[in-house]
Order: structure tokens, then sequence, then C-alpha cells
């Protein structure tokens, strides 16, 4: 009965998460934000998405109920070994027998702590406390041995009403006069203009302004009608306001753990923007600042109002896994039709923290030259998806091969083969705590931070990598940021790098263990939004030690400027590093430096108009002493097209003989509206609830030892149900 009557309230405050700003932020957000400047070519890329709501700032925790297994068994190990410490500092206390052992407890601290309780239940369903008490019974409490009082929990209803009528012809019991009906363990509350129940088929209906609601969150209609022998529920003109979607619908039935929805819509009144980015190289177009009468939108704009209309949308909640299914979709711009989607199904984990859908996957990486090809999600034990794609390659040939795409919460993994280019890419990265990852590849670029990003043949590598910030380090507002990053990697030399390159390779496979640090001091900043100008000017200092198995060392110590600067429309920024090294790398076409002594870089962008902007990235050895004999070490260009929130960037480095392909959108859910003949969800109780234990019983604040223990005041025993009970 009270899985019935709560369940289609779960529905409604569940499913409408999926398509929150917040949760949306959750599904796409990357593991770790790694070399923000560079493009990372994947598969598909993956976008970082940033989120601008009207209703809440605060962003939700890296972690939410979970956590990686090796975090998870540091916080039991940090907790333990602190509750030690304390437990050894503490003196030891004479263990007395408890008060209530001697029969010394006084009944009526009880009686007031119970009291206490009831009414606090009571403040939470905003039903007064008289009106509870009235259902009790003169011998609702007994006393127990030891001054302790058993509650009676029979009564797990509560109906509060001006008139209730009896009609035996019927069997009906109608209440009526601002009829109330409270379920005080589950915080639901019932209310209607009349509600009717009868005991014979045992149904219970509520009629006229029918209002459901739970932890604050009211569900309207005009008709409800639960049959408590059936478990099932049905109910008319419906609407909800969850988080960002409003809902309505003709007609809500509730059975057989299904809730099916029948002409219906969700749509949005308030804005809440969400920006996704892939990964791009080169300058950021998103830190020029443009004045409002410039700007163009399409997506975003006062008047922008888009519409989904589909035939059927299914919502399935399994063990570990929610999908979404939309079928037959029409998809409208000003009441302009677009295109048509026969079907497109999304996959996420329960705690949404990535969602992964069958479209189509095309691009280029380097070595495997150009791609495309379909896509097919499969859900995978523990929360995890796979996604196999059958392609066509081009590189100097046409030819066929896949691409296999592995995602958990902690994990990203892509590998690809092409017989194009008869040459396989693996790519993969194994989040294992805040700052420590483990990251993994072969014949891809991999991340190296300021000494680039190169091809090793195979790698291997832990990595743990921090920043801080020292708040107005030198003067108010002139702020030193700190990041160090230590490494112990195998790795085997890679046979190729930058396009021209003479460096041979060793063909050494090896360990290496690399330590690299930076310290960024803001000299000046200047900003004028209105005038489009800002100035910001530091210095930094880099260097890396590296050792390998080999008895080889690399030193490498770097310091000088940097500078970004914008004037109307022309954006730019500038470093110069002069360096000092002792290169002796037994791997030198995978980690030779080869930015030389003195060192310029630059990335420029100008925006033409409003649907044009143009972009170059170059490094210069000025020296001209690098190993590989190149003048330019990094030379990329990047062009923006489109208005300022739907650009496509379309790129290409030369230096890596990589095209780039990515796209910049922001999407407002106000004036967004989903239409629907039918929407089925299967298992709503289930939706965003993992099975699972939660981790929350190991996180704990920096520098708390213990969580806080609330001392017993009372004892209290109640009727243990039958586990086999249904419950929610």
């Amino acid at each position: 009965m009270k899985k019935a009557l709560i369940t289609i309230l779960i529905i409604f405050l569940s499913c409408s998460e999926i398509f929150a700003a917040e949760q949306v932020e959750t599904m796409y957000q990357d593991l770790n934000n790694i070399d923000k400047q560079f493009f990372q070519s994947a598969v598909i890329p993956e976008p970082e998405v940033k989120v601008e709501s009207s209703q809440s700032t605060v962003s939700e925790e890296k972690y939410k109920d979970h956590m990686p297994f090796f975090k998870k068994t540091r916080l039991k190990i940090q907790r333990a070994w602190q509750a030690r410490n304390k437990n050894a500092d503490s003196p030891k206390k004479e263990l007395k027998e408890p008060d209530w052992l001697s029969g010394e407890s006084e009944l009526k601290d009880i009686d007031a702590d119970l009291l206490e309780m009831e009414e606090e239940t009571a403040s939470d369903n905003e039903i007064p406390v008289s009106d509870i008490k009235q259902n009790k019974k003169p011998d609702e409490t007994i006393e127990l041995a030891g001054g302790v009082k058993e509650q009676s929990t029979e009564n797990e209803m509560v109906l509060d009403c001006d008139d209730m009528v009896y009609n035996e012809d019927t069997g009906d019991i109608e209440a009526i006069g601002n009829p109330i009906l409270i379920f005080p363990p589950q915080k639901v509350k019932l209310t209607a203009d009349k509600m009717t129940y009868n005991r014979d088929s045992n149904i219970l209906k509520a009629m006229g302004n029918v209002v459901l609601t739970k932890d604050n969150m009211p569900v309207y209609g005009d008709y409800i009608q639960v049959n408590m022998n059936e478990e099932n529920i049905f109910m008319d003109n419906i609407e909800t306001a969850p988080t960002a979607m409003k809902i309505r619908a003709k007609k809500a039935t509730s059975e057989n753990n299904k809730i099916i929805l029948d002409k219906g819509k969700m749509y949005s009144e308030t804005s809440n923007k969400f920006e996704f980015v892939s990964r791009m190289i080169g300058p950021d177009f998103r830190q020029m600042i443009i004045s409002d009468e410039d700007k163009n939108l399409l997506m975003t704009g006062e008047n922008a109002k888009w519409k989904l209309s589909a035939s059927d949308i299914y919502v399935n909640s399994r063990k570990e896994h929610d999908t979404v299914q939309v079928k037959d979709a029409e998809v409208f711009y000003n009441d302009r039709y677009l295109f048509t989607m026969p079907s497109f199904t999304a996959h996420t984990n329960k705690n949404q923290e990535y969602v992964e859908a069958n479209y189509p996957e095309f691009g280029s990486i380097s070595r495997f030259g150009m791609f495309a090809g379909p896509g097919f999600v499969f859900d995978a034990p523990f929360g995890s998806i796979i996604k196999l794609i059958p392609l066509v390659n081009y590189k100097d040939n046409f030819g066929i091969g896949g691409a296999i795409k592995y995602r958990s919460a902690f994990n990203q993994t892509q590998f690809m083969y092409g017989s194009g280019a008869d040459v396989f890419v693996l790519r993969g990265k194994q989040q294992l705590d805040d700052n420590l990852f483990l990251q993994y590849g072969s014949n891809a670029y991999m991340d190296d931070w300021f000494m680039g990003r190169r091809m090793p043949k195979y790698l291997a590598e832990l990595v743990y990598d921090k920043d801080n910030v020292v708040s107005d380090f030198l003067t108010e507002g002139r702020d030193l940021r700190f990041r160090h990053r230590a490494s112990a990697a195998f790795a085997q030399d890679g046979e190729y790098n930058m396009h021209t390159e003479s460096i041979q390779s060793s063909g050494i496979s090896t360990m290496r263990f690399r330590y690299m640090a930076e310290a960024d001091q803001s000299l000046y900043k200047y900003k004028d939004k209105e005038n489009r100008r800002s100035l910001e000017l530091s210095m930094v200092m880099q260097g890396s030690a590296a050792v390998y198995g080999t008895g080889d060392t690399q030193f490498v110590a770097r310091i000088g400027p940097r500078l970004h600067t914008q004037y109307k429309y022309w954006m730019q920024d500038i470093g110069y590093f002069i360096s000092g090294y002792s290169d002796h790398t037994p791997m030198p076409v995978y980690d030779m430096y080869r930015y030389g002594h003195s060192n310029l870089y630059v990335r420029e962008a100008l925006r033409l108009n409003k649907y044009l902007t143009v972009g170059w990235w170059g490094s210069v050895t000025l020296t001209n002493d690098s190993p590989n004999g190149e003048l330019f070490q990094e030379n990329a260009f990047i062009v923006s097209l489109g208005p300022d929130d739907f650009k496509i960037n379309l790129g290409y480095d030369f230096m890596r003989q990589t095209t780039y392909f990515t796209v910049a959108m922001m999407i407002d859910t106000k004036g967004t509206t989903v239409e629907f003949d039918k929407m089925e969800i299967k298992n709503p109780e289930r939706l965003g609830q993992s099975d699972r234990k939660k981790d929350d019983n190991v996180a704990f604040e920096q520098g708390s030892v213990n969580p806080v223990t609330k001392k017993l005041q009372y004892a209290e025993v109640i009727d243990i149900e039958d586990p086999d009970k249904e419950s929610i």
C-alpha cells in the first residue's frame, strides 16, 4: 500500500533529474582536467561542461555517493589511524553501570523525549501534533522492566478532516472538509477536496485539487485512485515542478512496478544554461570578452524556443544503469521543423557521472587517419558501459576496422584498429584518488605537461598531480599558483612523434621516475569589459627531474614571463622561457626535451565578425638548438564558425599531422519543451538509486578524527516487522 502511494511521487522527482542541468554537468565532467589548452583526440572528444543556473550556483562534490577504491581504502586507513592515536592520548575512564540497569531512570525524562520526537515529526509534515494524538489509545504504551517504554507503531496512516461519513450501502468511508492523509514514517502528505475509501474493494480515491507532497515537492492533479490490493495508481491531469522541468500529463497509471504517462509534456520556465565544449588546440576563445550587442545567439536567445516531439519515451532503471530511449522524435526551432531522430538511446550509471549514446562516431587521429562508423552501446557490470564501433578509415589507403570504448565512473578507455593504416591505438585513464590516476596508451599522444604531448610505443604511468593557490601572496590580488606532479612509468620508445623529425628510436623499454613543478606568480592584472581590454602578467618557474631504469637522467629548468592581452577583438597569449637542461634520456623519440635554451610560444585569436573567429598556436625555438632540428615545435591553426552559442571548430596540427573537429554549444532549458504521446518508466523507485552500499561512511572532513556521535538520551523498543513485509 505505501509503495503504491509514493511510487508516483518518486518518479516525478527522479526522472526529471536526468535532464536537470546539475546532473548534466555530473554526467559529462571529465575525471580530471588535464592540459585544457590541448584537444585530446578520442574516438569522439569528451566535452567539458559549465553550468549557469538561475536556481543554484553551488557545485556538487566530485564523488557524491561513492569514490574510487583506492581513495576509499586510504580514508579508512587514515580514519582508523587517527582514531587510534586519539584513543591512545585520551585518559581511560572507569566503566560505570548505567542508571537504567539499576532502575534509577526517571520515566518523566523518557516521556519528555518521546513527546519532543512526536512534535518534530508533526512539524515536518505540517500537521498539528494534537491531530496525531487523537488517534492514540490509552493503552498505547506499556511499561517494561528497567523503566523502558514500548511505543506502538501499528497506525502508519493518519487521517485528519472536518467531517467523516460512512455509507452502509456502498461501504464507502467519505472524508470531507479539508481532508489530510499523512504517512509519518515517509513524511508524505495527500490533500484533496474529498477522499473516499471502500473497505470491500480496498480502493482509495481523492477528488478535486489533489496534492501529493514529499520533501516539499508537490504533485498536482484532479483525481487519484489507489487500488491497494493490486498496488496500482491512476491519476488524471497531473502536474509537477521538480528540479528544472515541469511535467504535465493527461493520465498517469502505476502498476507492476511501472509508471505510464499518456499525452504529456515536460517544459521549463526557468533559465538553466549549460555549456558543452570539446577540448581544442590553440587559444581558448571562451576567454575573449565580447559585448552583448555584438553577440549573435541561436540556441539561447530570448526568442529561441526548442521543442522535441516524440511518439514514445522509455526510461528503464536497471540494477546499475539508467537508460532513456526516445523514438520517432521530431526537433523544432521556433515552431520550424529541423530534423527527425528515428531512435536514440542514452546510457548512464546511477550517479550520472557519464553518458553514452548510440550515435555514430567520426574524426581523425594521427597515424590512424580519418574514420567513421555507427555506434552500439551495451551495459557492462559495476555500472560501466561498452560501445562498439565498426568503422572505415583512410590513411594512405581505405580500410576497415573497429573501435571499443569503455566508460565507468572512474575509467575511460578507447581502443581502435584500422587496416587502412595497419596500426592500433590505445588510450586510457583510471582515476584512483582525487589527485592520483593511472594513464596508459600505445601509439597515442599522451599528456606530459609542459614537456609537450608525446607518443610512446607503450606507456603505463602512475601520476600524482596537484595544484594549490595561495591568495594575495605578493600583494592583494596577486596570487601564487603552485602545481607539482610526480610519476612512475614503464615505457618503450616510440617509432614516430613529430612530422619530419630526424630523431632515431632507441627501441628501449625502461622505467622512468619523474618529478615536475611549476610556480606561477601573478604580477599585474587589468580588465575593462566595457571597452574589451585586458592585460595579465605573471612570472613562471618550471623544473623537471627524471631518472630512468637504465641509470640515465634528465634535468630541465625554465623561467620566464607570461602575458595575456585583449584589445577589442584581438586576443593573444605570449610566453618566453630561458631554459637550462641536461638531457640523457634513453627514449629520445618519446620524451627528449625539444624546446631548446630559448623558447617563445604564442597563441593568437582574432574575431573577424559574429560568425568567424580564427586562431593560431605556435612554439618557436629561438636559439636553433632543438634536438629534432625544427624551428617550430608547435604549429597549428583553428577556425571557429557559427553564432556565439553554437560554434564548429576546425583545425589542423602541422607537427602531428592531425585534423581537429570540435563543437562548442550552450543550451538553455528556458523555453524548451519535450512532448510525448507515451512515457513509460520501469522500476521508478530505483532511478538514480544503486543497490550497492554508499561510501559516505568513509568520508570525513579534513582535520576531523571521528564523526560527531550524539549522546544517547533514551531507549525505545518498537515492534519488529516481518522482513519480507513490503515497505518503501
